[in-house]
Order: C-alpha cells, then sequence, then structure tokens
C-alpha cells in the first residue's frame, strides 16, 4: 500500500468512527478534502454522503451517495440515501427506483419508507412495484409502461422561493461526468437501469447549472432521453428530448461554439420521433435543423461530422416516404464524405460503413445499378466485422448485410451472367443471406423493435426463386411465430408486414392452418389502431405498407374452407382510413354519446398503441379490456368485431356481392347472397402473375392518349378467369342479375363490369354491375334515406388555368341545367373551392365536369381541380352530406384506385359515398371530353326521378355506348357505379 492510500484508509476509518459516534458535521469535513474530489471508493463516498445528509446539507450529499452506487451497484446503504435524497431534491420516481433496490439488497429501513410510499420491490430485480405484488411489470413479461409528459427542466434558481431547491447549488459538472459514466457503461453492459441512473444526475446537472452552461447540460440531457426512448420506446422520453434540445436552442447565442451539437441533437431528436410516429412534419424539421448544424462553424470536425452523418440518414429517410430519388443521391453522396473523413478504429467507423451500405442498397433496389451493389456489399462486411459480439448493433449489421447477399442472389439470377452481372460467386448468396439473417433474429431480443423486420426479411428470403430447397419445416415456422408473438417493441405495422410475410409462406408451403392463424393476427393490428397525427398522407403510408395481408388472409380461409371467416378478415383488413373516417361519423361517434367515460380512455389507448411503443403488450391488454367493457353495453356488443352473417346479409341486399381475390399460390371468389349464405369458387385459371402483368399493361395505357388496343383481350382475360366462372355458378337465366363486384388487391384496377370476349355473351349481359371498396361501406350506403327532394348542384369548368380546356364540360353543365332550369350552374371563376364546398353540403344530387388529380404516391392529395384550388378527398370525405342520393363525377379517373394503396380504396368516388351519398358514377381511367359529355348526357335520359334506379341508368348507359362504339371498349367500359 502506497503512504497515500494509507493516508486515505487513515482518514477513511477516523470519519467512519465519527459518524457512527454521530459527529457528523465533523465527519463531513474530515472527508472533504480540498480540492472537493476524494477517493472514489464506496465507502468512502457513502459515509461522506450519508455524514452531509444527518448534517442538513442535501445538496452535498447528493454527489458522493451518487458516486457510491456508480461504484458499487450492490452498497444497500448507498442506495436508501440516495433514494431519500432524489426524492428530496424533486426525482421521485428515481428515488423510489433506489429505496426498492435498498430493500431488495436487505437495506433495514427501506421496506418501512416503501411502505409509506404505497410501494414494494420486486424479489427477482428489486424495481419497485405496487404493494401486494411480488413481481414488476418487466420480470413479468410486460415491457414498461408509457408515461404521461414530463414537466420541463426548469432551472432552480427560477423556482418558486417557497421551494428549498431554489436555495441550492449542486455540483453539476462532477454530476454530469457521473451520468455520462452511467451512459457508457449501458452502452457496454446494456443495463437498462444505468440511463435511469444517467437521467437521474443529467436531470439535476440541467437544473443547477449556470446560465452559460445551461444550453449544453440540456442538450446533454435531452440526448439521454432519446437513448431511453430507443431502450423502451415510451413517447413521453422522445418529446421530452425534444424540448430539452429546443430549450438549449432558445439558450444558446447564435455565435456560441455549441450550436453545431445542439442543432445536430435537435435534428436528430426529430427524426426518432418521427421514425415512431410518420409525421413528417418531424422529418421535415429533422432535415432543416441538421442542415443548419452543417453549415455552422466548429472547430471540431467530427462535430461537423456527425450532423452531416444525420443529415443524410434523414435524407435517406425522406426518400422512402416521398420517393424522390434526389434525396437519396444527396444521401449518399454526404455519407461518402463521411465515410471517407472516418477511420477505422472511430467509434462510429462500424455504424457509418453500416449506413452508407443501407443507402447504396436502397439505390439499387430503385435503379438497379450493380455499381450500388457491389460498393454495399463491402461496406456490410467491414460493418459486421468491426461491430463487437454481443453489441446491441450487431443483429441489426446482419440484418443488413443478409439483405445485400439478399440482392446479389436475385441480381445474379436475373443476369443470368450478363456483362453487367455481379461476377463470380465464390459462395452462394442464398445461402450467406438466410445465414445472416437468421443469426441476426437469434441475436435479437424479443423487445428490440426490429425484430419484426428482422423476420419479414428472413422470410422473404424464404420465398425468392431459387430458395425452394432451403424451406423451413412447420417447428421452424411456429418458431417464427412465437418469436412475432413477443415482437413488442416492434411498431403495429412492422408487425402486420413481418405476419403477412410469414403468412404468404404458410400458405406457399400447404401450412394453411398455421398461416391463417399468423394471417388473423396480423390482420387484427391494423383496424383498431389509427395514427397519433392527423395528417391523411401520413396515415395512407402506414396502411400501405402491409401490402396484400387481407388477400393473404382470404387465400388461407379459403384453403381451409371458410369462406365466410375469408371475407371477414377481408372486411377487417382493407379500408382501414374508410372504417376511420366512418368511426368518426358514428361508431365512436356515438360511442362518445353513450359511453362517455369509456369512449375517452379507448381514444387514448389507441393513440398510444399508434406510438409504437415498448410498452404495446400492456397496451394492448389495456385496449382488450376496454373493449370488453364496451362490449358489455347492449348496444356495442358487436364494437369493433368482425362483420356478422346478417351484416352481409344487409350489405347484399337485393343482389350478391362478389369478392375476388389472387394471392400468391391460388384465387377465389366468394359469393354473399341476400340471405347471407357464402358460396366459394375456386379461380384456378386466374394466377397472381397474370394479375399483375395486365395491371401493369392497364396504367400504361391509361398514361398514353389515344386507343387502348389490349382492352379488348383484357376483358376477354376478366371473363375466362374471373366473371365467366362467376355467372356460371349464379346462372343467367331471368336477365341480367344485380352484383356489387368488391375485389380485393389488385384486380380492383379492373373493368370486372366489362368482361367479354366481343361478339359474345359477357358480364353486361349477365349481371348489372356496382362496385364497392368495403362490405361495411355498402351497408352504409344502404343506411342512407333512399329518397329525397333533389337539390342539384353543378359544377362545370370548361376552362381551368394552365390545364386543357374542355368545352364539353360546358354542354354537360348547359344539359343538365335545361332539364333544372331553377338550379344555376357554378361555372369558370364561379367554382370555388370554399363556393363549390358550401354548395355542396346544401345538395342532394352534384354533378361535376372538371378536370381532377389522381395522385398514385399520396391518394389523399387527389381531388377535383376548381378554379382557385383543389377540392381534396379528405375535404369531401368530412362533408357528412344530409340525405345526399347522387354524385356524378365526369372527371378523369375518379374511380381509379393506386396501386401502391390499392386495399384503401382511396379516390373521389369513395370520398363523396364517405360524404353520405348513396350513389356514385365515377371512371376507372382518363375519360376524352367529347365522350364524357356524351355519357353524362345518355346517363341523364336514362334515369327518371329517383337516384336509386342509377345502376340500372348506368347499364343502359353502357349498352348504349358499346353499341356506338363496338371496337372501343377502352370507353365504353370506363364508367362504373358505386352504391346500392
Amino acid at each position: 500500500m502506497t503512504s497515500e492510500s494509507a493516508r486515505v484508509e487513515a482518514l477513511f476509518e477516523r470519519g467512519k468512527e465519527l459518524f457512527l459516534r454521530g459527529r457528523y458535521q465533523e465527519a463531513a469535513h474530515l472527508l472533504t478534502p480540498a480540492d472537493g474530489a476524494g477517493p472514489a471508493a464506496a465507502g468512502y463516498q457513502f459515509v461522506l454522503g450519508a455524514s452531509r445528509w444527518n448534517s442538513d446539507d442535501t445538496a452535498g450529499a447528493l454527489y458522493p451517495l451518487a458516486l457510491c452506487v456508480y461504484v458499487d451497484p450492490w452498497h444497500a446503504g448507498g442506495h436508501f440515501a440516495l433514494g431519500v435524497a432524489l426524492r428530496t431534491l424533486g426525482q421521485p420516481e428515481q428515488g423510489t427506483v433506489h429505496l426498492a433496490r435498498a430493500a431488495h439488497l436487505g437495506n433495514p429501513q427501506a421496506p418501512e419508507l416503501l411502505r409509506e410510499l404505497g410501494m414494494a420491490h420486486c424479489e427477482r430485480c428489486g424495481g419497485p412495484v405496487a404493494l401486494q405484488a411480488t413481481r414488476c411489470e418487466g420480470c413479468a413479461g410486460i415491457p414498461r409502461a408509457i408515461g404521461t409528459p414530463r414537466s420541463r427542466t426548469w432551472p432552480w434558481p427560477h423556482l418558486h422561493p417557497d421551494d428549498a431547491r431554489a436555495r441550492l447549488t449542486l455540483p453539476y459538472e462532477r454530476l454530469a461526468d457521473l451520468g455520462r459514466g452511467h451512459l457508457s457503461r449501458y452502452a457496454r453492459e446494456g443495463d437498462p437501469r444505468d440511463i435511469d441512473s444517467a437521467l437521474a444526475c443529467l436531470e439535476l446537472a440541467a437544473a443547477t447549472a449556470s446560465a452559460p452552461d445551461r444550453p449544453a447540460r440540456l442538450t446533454e440531457l435531452g440526448s439521454a432521453y432519446r437513448r431511453r426512448f430507443a431502450c423502451h420506446g415510451l413517447p413521453a422520453d422522445i418529446d421530452h428530448a425534444i424540448d430539452c434540445h429546443e430549450q438549449a436552442l432558445d439558450l444558446a447565442a447564435p455565435d456560441a461554439p455549441e450550436q453545431v451539437y445542439i442543432l445536430a441533437n435537435l435534428g436528430v431528436a426529430l427524426g426518432a420521433r418521427h421514425e415512431s410516429t410518420r409525421a413528417a412534419a418531424d422529418l421535415e424539421r429533422a432535415i432543416a435543423f441538421l442542415e443548419r448544424a452543417m453549415a455552422a462553424p466548429t472547430e471540431d470536425p467530427d462535430e461537423h461530422l456527425a450532423a452531416v452523418a444525420g443529415a443524410a440518414l434523414f435524407y435517406q429517410r425522406r426518400c422512402r416516404e416521398s420517393g424522390d430519388q434526389a434525396d437519396l443521391d444527396r444521401s449518399i453522396a454526404l455519407q461518402e464524405t463521411v465515410v471517407e473523413a472516418t477511420p477505422p478504429g472511430h467509434h462510429r467507423y462500424a455504424g457509418r460503413m453500416a449506413n452508407l451500405s443501407v443507402a447504396y442498397l436502397d439505390r439499387y433496389e430503385r435503379r438497379g445499378d450493380l455499381t450500388d451493389l457491389r460498393r454495399a456489399l463491402p461496406l456490410a462486411g467491414r460493418a459486421v466485422a468491426a461491430t463487437p459480439q454481443g453489441s446491441p448493433a450487431l443483429p441489426i449489421r446482419l440484418a443488413a448485410r443478409g439483405g445485400a447477399w439478399l440482392q446479389l442472389h436475385l441480381a445474379a439470377r436475373a443476369g443470368a451472367r450478363r456483362d453487367d452481372a455481379p461476377g463470380p460467386e465464390p459462395v452462394r448468396p442464398l445461402d450467406r443471406a438466410i445465414e445472416d439473417l437468421r443469426r441476426a433474429l437469434d441475436a435479437a431480443p424479443d423487445g428490440e423493435p426490429h425484430v419484426a423486420d428482422f423476420l419479414a426479411e428472413l422470410v422473404r428470403a424464404h420465398l425468392v426463386p431459387g430458395a425452394r430447397h432451403m424451406a423451413p419445416g412447420r417447428r421452424t415456422l411456429e418458431a417464427w411465430e412465437a418469436r412475432l408473438g413477443a415482437a413488442h417493441g416492434a411498431t403495429p405495422s412492422m408487425r402486420a408486414v413481418a405476419g403477412r410475410n410469414l403468412g404468404v409462406l404458410a400458405n406457399t408451403l400447404g401450412e394453411y392452418d398455421l398461416a391463417a392463424r399468423v394471417l388473423d393476427a396480423a390482420v387484427a393490428l391494423t383496424p383498431a389502431v389509427p395514427l397519433r397525427g392527423t395528417d391523411w398522407a401520413d396515415q395512407e403510408r402506414r396502411f400501405g405498407e402491409p401490402r396484400g395481408l387481407a388477400s393473404q388472409a382470404f387465400a388461407a380461409h379459403c384453403a381451409r374452407g371458410e369462406p365466410l371467416q375469408a371475407v371477414q378478415q377481408a372486411e377487417l383488413g382493407r379500408g382501414i382510413q374508410l372504417a376511420t373516417v366512418l368511426d368518426a361519423h358514428d361508431d365512436l361517434t356515438e360511442l362518445e354519446r353513450e359511453l362517455p367515460e369509456l369512449a375517452r380512455p379507448f381514444r387514448q389507448v389507441r393513440k398510444e398503441l399508434a406510438a409504437g411503443s415498448a410498452a404495446e403488450a400492456a397496451l394492448w391488454e389495456r385496449y382488450g379490456r376496454l373493449v370488453a367493457r364496451i362490449r358489455e353495453h347492449p348496444r356495442f356488443t358487436r364494437f369493433l368485431k368482425p362483420p356478422r352473417v346478417e351484416e352481409l346479409r344487409r350489405a347484399a341486399a337485393g343482389g350478391t356481392v362478389v369478392v375476388v381475390n389472387s394471392a400468391r399460390n391460388r384465387a377465389d371468389a366468394v359469393l354473399i347472397g341476400p340471405e347471407g349464405e357464402a358460396r366459394h369458387v375456386p379461380l384456378p385459371e386466374l394466377s397472381a402473375d397474370d394479375v399483375e402483368a395486365h395491371s401493369e399493361a392497364l396504367a400504361r395505357s391509361a398514361h398514353a392518349e389515344g386507343r387502348d388496343p389490349g382492352m379488348a383481350d383484357r376483358l376477354g382475360w376478366l371473363w375466362d378467369t374471373v366473371v365467366g366462372p362467376v355467372a356460371q355458378t349464379l346462372g343467367t337465366d331471368g336477365g341480367p342479375r344485380r352484383v356489387w363486384w368488391l375485389p380485393i388487391g389488385l384486380l380492383g384496377l379492373f373493368p370486372l363490369h366489362a368482361a367479354g370476349h366481343p361478339g359474345r355473351p359477357g358480364a353486361l349481359d349477365a349481371f348489372v354491375s356496382s362496385y364497392t371498396p368495403t362490405l361495411r361501406l355498402l351497408a352504409h350506403a344502404h343506411d342512407h334515406p333512399p329518397a329525397a327532394p333533389r337539390r342539384q348542384l353543378t359544377v362545370a369548368l370548361p376552362s381551368t388555368a394552365g390545364l386543357p380546356g374542355l368545352p364539353g364540360a360546358l354542354a354537360e353543365a348547359l344539359d343538365l341545367h335545361s332539364r333544372h332550369p331553377d338550379q344555376p350552374p357554378l361555372l369558370n371563376e364561379d367554382a370555388t373551392t370554399s363556393r363549390v364546398a358550401a354548395a355542396l353540403s346544401a345538395s342532394t344530387w352534384v354533378h361535376f365536369a372538371c378536370h381532377a388529380l389522381a395522385d398514385h404516391a399520396a391518394p389523399s392529395r387527389s381531388g377535383l381541380r376548381l378554379n382557385d384550388g383543389m377540392l381534396t378527398i379528405p375535404e369531401i370525405s368530412r362533408l357528412a352530406v344530409p340525405d345526399a342520393q347522387l354524385a356524378y363525377l365526369s372527371a378523369c379517373s375518379t374511380g381509379h384506385r393506386s396501386p401502391e394503396y390499392v386495399d384503401e380504396s382511396l379516390n373521389l368516388a369513395s370520398a363523396f359515398q364517405l360524404a353520405g351519398f348513396r350513389h356514385v358514377i365515377a371512371s376507372l381511367w382518363p375519360l376524352g371530353d367529347t365522350f364524357g359529355a356524351k355519357a353524362a348526357r345518355t346517363f341523364y335520359a336514362e334515369l327518371s326521378i329517383s337516384a336509386d334506379e342509377a345502376p340500372t341508368a348506368l347499364h343502359h348507359t353502357t349498352l348504349t355506348l358499346r353499341n356506338h362504339y363496338p371496337t372501343r371498349p377502352d370507353l365504353w367500359s370506363s364508367l362504373i357505379h358505386s352504391g346500392p
């Protein structure tokens, strides 16, 4: 022992003796060295802290007690004393954590104090629990619950004078150092308790820092809250992180050297919240702040590189959200700069290699340039090699490398050894892809947010061509099902995508019972979870993610001989945004009126579920209890349940609903008759590959001017594979039958009502057809009053700035005005968005003859082009027009569905149905001006008084137009009817 060590030991023994004799002030004075530091030994710091505490020096006691339990996490007395001190200094939550830990470690005073607080300790981990409980939520397998919004971190000198803390000072620099130590240990060892301890230290450091140092302390605190958000997924943490960063930015001088650090951290926190909520405003702000950080002067090149790297990641994310590839190019250019400046020994080397690899892979998937793929794979390998075993980042980087190997396999198959093929393969890329993805899944704990992503990508690798020899067995599928069920940290949409992929694989392998179980669970995630934000574009991006889920569930139940269940799952898993609007119109409005005490917590838990928290399991349990309580009420026994046979019968009143579906391994139709019976019709000649090929050809022809030469063949194919088998099952005796087509997936793009071969009987001879996106929307239309006084609104814009003229629109308006001279039309400059919206709300019949925009990338941005702007889908759907009867939309593609969001059926036709119109006439693709005017004139000539004659009138109109244009099926098959 050195002489200095011996001196400290002697000092400690003398101080301890004074402490035990109750001479606390003397002990504290003796043990406080001149420099204020002192040795880091846990016992020394405990006696110093306890002596100060018992001398009423609360502020002076805190740091040595915190250092004591940092050095020795098993020091029971240190935890007890620190817990009491933290509670006194305004940290009750973290103080109780330390008291519970002290009780767990055997401190005799802690249990009694906990009981006074109504608490106890977990027998397994020592965390705080409610009285009578023996295990905390974490040990019981329930992730930490979402907390309420956190109070702002106010500086103590600004507190009310009656608050004792306003007169206290703390060694905030040392507390900040200690907080950083806890964070470093968390990075090494992964114990979440270190994050909690770090936050307690950093909160106190930020609250007591000097004014010049406060922005840096707030930024550090915000970063720690973001770290805990990444660990637990609690929205309150990321909201508080952003608040801390915004405070720091407000307080910092514009030319302060820490501007780069503050701006970059604020941008990264906003980006983290966007990843959870998908709120576009957060992403835009994140990029803006990081651009400011990149431009701010700094003497630290590493801070500048960190800002550049952060901005690059968010540009890449924005490309994924919007499809603008200029953002991806910008991201890669920035990341190349960062990687070039990062040496192999740098602590961020592996992460930056991985990020650039993912960006190259992203661009390769969009453009197919093999140069990007060749660059991605070595970078992914370097990232994995530089990541230590046991690191939380290792599963993510393994999955990224697995994704690169998978793309290499697909490129090799597609290239077939072309000159631009990836080159010689020393290993089988698909084998390496599956190996990496399996390792990633195995290494990730259940609560890790990316588990569902890893599983989705692993299953996708098993579905690509060439993977059949590696097909997993049933036990493996069941193990993956269990992993998916335990993926509580993943958002509902991520779990739905993984469930869809796993269900597709199970369907392909003939494991239909497992497929139905997995797919039903995935479908159950979708309808009950609206988004935290209110922006329709944010919502449609989230709802569009698990594309094809309802189709696969439908196929699995048909394979099991369960047509009714197939229809029920298709109803639950499609048209989620439509259902959300209908909920706003009726279900939840009625719940708010009848059971407000349950409606409010129900809305809140749905909002919290939408945030994608690690506490999702507990939230779903709470959600289930609320739904069960709501269903106890006689008026809500069917609340959020699949439609019953009676509801299906109501939707099919007066005819037959034909649900048609084409999945990867089979195609089926289910016919729902007016008695509620469900008949299954296999469609063996319909293949998913053919559906995709024909849909692509249809999209190309819709964008080309002139006739569509392939339409006649397409209508013949539809008859042979879909409509003909349905007609044969229903029979054609007694004239055309009334049917409603409910197509799932890409089948929703096709004119099923016009199927047939030239010169032979077809769909127009067999059926009077209508369309519906969901059974619920059809039943909603059936429930509207069938007749009301006709209050006609006609809107026509023969001339719209920047767009081709529509002389036929004026002809349509004049024709209608001649029939109803007491109701003048709104023309050109009179047809403003405000005037049209106001007139719509008071009208029962409406006719629009104008340009329309169908935005496939974001259907909610679609709308009718008026004189001063766009009347959009969200604006129309919110109108709730009383007694609305008929809307005729003589504009381009008003009934077209976006291929990317085809199951959501968001278009102008469905918007007018949501607004309350029983009947809607719309077009599947662009209409010629002259043809549109002729079609409208013919339709109104066929229609007499009642709007309920609309389906028959349109049927006769189509027959008339077919006779006029026998060689132009692209013209006469374009108009469709939606409604009862």
